[in-house]
C-alpha cells in the first residue's frame, strides 16, 4: 500500500513573514507542527516552554507511573489511565493504544 503523502495547502502572508519563512530550513514541519501545536492546551506544568526543573519533572515522573500511564502510538503522549474517558483505556492485549484525541482527529497511525 502506497504511503500517503498528503494534501498540498497554501495560504496568503505578508512580506515580512515571508522574509522570515525564507530562513527556516523546513518550511513544511516548521508550519505543521505550529498548527498542530495550536489545537493542544497549553501544559499546565511547563507552560509551554517544553522543559521542567529538574523536582518537578521527577515529580511529573512519579505521578504518571503511580497512575499506569499508557503511550499513545500515535502523538506519543502519557496519558494516565484515570484521566481516560470511560471505555477509552487501553484494553489487555491490545498491541497499541491510540489516545481519545488521535481518534477523533482520525490522524491515529
Amino acid at each position: 500500500m502506497a504511503k500517503d503523502k498528503g494534501v498540498i495547502v497554501s495560504f496568503r502572508v505578508d512580506k515580512h513573514l515571508a522574509d522570515v519563512l525564507k530562513k527556516v530550513p523546513d518550511k513544511s514541519t516548521f508550519i505543521r507542527d505550529v498548527i498542530l501545536r495550536s489545537f493542544y492546551e497549553t501544559c499546565p506544568i511547563c507552560r509551554g516552554r517544553g522543559v521542567l526543573p529538574e523536582e518537578l519533572a521527577r515529580w511529573a515522573t512519579k505521578e504518571l507511573k503511580a497512575e499506569k500511564a499508557v503511550q499513545c502510538g500515535c502523538c506519543h503522549y502519557h496519558y494516565p489511565q484515570s484521566a481516560l474517558p470511560r471505555g477509552s483505556e487501553p484494553k489487555r492485549g491490545q498491541k497499541k493504544f491510540v489516545c481519545p484525541h488521535c481518534q477523533s482527529h482520525e490522524h491515529a497511525h
